[in-house]
């Protein structure tokens, strides 16, 4: 695991990239801004940003960083069992990239199921998709641990790289840090959706 690059920690700076979240999480289509990527997220409750406002979750903060156009289609206890509708609202409309990440919703199933359907989401996706880039990436967690975490991120970046795509290696950015969890002992705070986005830039340099 790298160390995560922090983001700017200047008022004025976060002030600025919560308000172009704000703005950009009220977009009406996928395409309203010509010249602009078009990004869809595939998530559950870290990538939805509960206990948050929409705009602190890391994808719209990541958003506003590369100037894309979000769609996030993440959904609170979702696990790749039920993403399947989020994978339908993602090949709806043209897309230039797709971030699916591994669920710790899915502990405790079978894993064979969920690796099932984890290849069908990829295959979809990239049928869908030819030209789109699919990023997969590690499940997030305030909680689980690597260990019982492992069978589910392997699945998800054997069938990811199977067609094409490239793998996502976060780490777990907020995971026992102080000031970074809810009370909840799961979800992330605001300064954790912020600790989670700059690792997923920091990845995404090294990718994309």
């Amino acid at each position: 695991m790298h160390p995560h690059r922090p983001l700017a920690v200047t008022a004025t700076a976060l002030s600025a990239l919560l308000l172009g979240a704000i703005a950009l999480s009220g977009c009406p289509t996928a395409s309203s801004v010509p010249g602009h990527p078009t990004v869809a997220v595939i998530g559950d409750s870290i990538e939805s940003g509960t206990g948050l406002r929409p705009a602190e979750a890391w994808p719209a903060l990541v958003a506003v960083d590369r100037r894309w156009e979000l769609e996030n289609y993440s959904v609170p206890g979702a696990g790749f069992v039920e993403f399947g509708a989020q994978v339908d609202q993602a090949i709806a409309h043209p897309v230039d990239m797709v971030l699916i990440g591994a669920s710790d919703n899915d502990l405790g199933r079978n894993v064979s199921t969920v690796s099932a359907a984890m290849t069908a989401a990829a295959e979809r996706l990239r049928t869908a998709l030819p030209h789109a880039r699919i990023l997969g990436f590690n499940a997030l967690t305030g909680q689980a641990s690597d260990n019982d975490l492992a069978p589910l991120n392997e699945a998800l970046r054997d069938a990811v790289t199977a067609v094409g795509g490239h793998w996502l290696d976060l780490g777990q950015p907020y995971r026992g840090r102080a000031g970074l969890v809810q009370n909840d002992g799961e979800h992330p705070t605001a300064a954790g959706q912020q600790a989670i986005a700059a690792a997923v830039l920091e990845r995404l340099d090294d990718r994309v």
